[in-house]
């Protein structure tokens, strides 16, 4: 039976900030500092609702997923767990309408991924569906869901964001990375 880890998609295997600032800047002409305006609650209390709106559905109309492109060294990377490491990669992330993104997402996935990746969408809590898969980790940017695998045992790591960024540094059994590279290495399963 393979490994399987899971991996989150937004901010996690592609950079969600810069469509984020792309959409404020035509929504608004400001430029976005990420340091500083890392939530939607930040949009919403600087630019109203309106704006956040149209914003908010820019960033994530699911017709333009097909327009995004991952990190730098993601798609190598997770190839190589998958094809070197012979692991599973299955996709877990959270949307509102699961139904209008999967057909975008799943082969967006698979052109970058490779075509035996699993993908599952949620609305909600995450570890449910990790325990489903039997994942040993995950590999996420919430630090809700960081939190809640690492209670659960499972290994964990995320990619560093401004909103994350503390709390990993202050979390005991969390392996924070900047640069997909740095991955395998923290995988207890390759570097142990």
């Amino acid at each position: 039976m393979k490994l399987v880890l899971a991996v989150d998609v937004d901010s996690t295997v592609w950079d969600t900030g810069a469509w984020v600032r792309e959409a404020v800047f035509e929504a608004t002409g400001e430029t976005l500092d990420e340091e500083t305006t890392s939530t939607w609650t930040h949009l919403l209390d600087r630019h109203g609702e309106a704006a956040t709106t149209r914003i908010f559905d820019r960033v994530n109309a699911p017709e333009r997923i097909a327009e995004r492109e991952p990190y730098p060294c993601a798609p190598e990377v997770l190839r190589s767990i998958q094809e070197e490491w012979g692991m599973t990669v299955h996709f877990v992330t959270r949307a509102w309408d699961a139904a209008a993104v999967t057909p975008y997402l799943t082969p967006w996935l698979r052109r970058h991924f490779g075509d035996g990746v699993g993908l599952t969408v949620v609305d909600g809590d995450k570890l449910p569906v990790l325990r489903d898969l039997r994942a040993f980790g995950v590999i996420d940017d919430r630090p809700d869901t960081i939190e809640s695998a690492a209670d659960a045992g499972l290994w964990v790591a995320a990619k560093l964001q401004p909103w994350n960024r503390e709390f990993v540094s202050g979390r005991r059994g969390v392996c924070g990375f900047e640069d997909w590279r740095e991955v395998p290495g923290l995988l207890p399963v390759l570097s142990g």
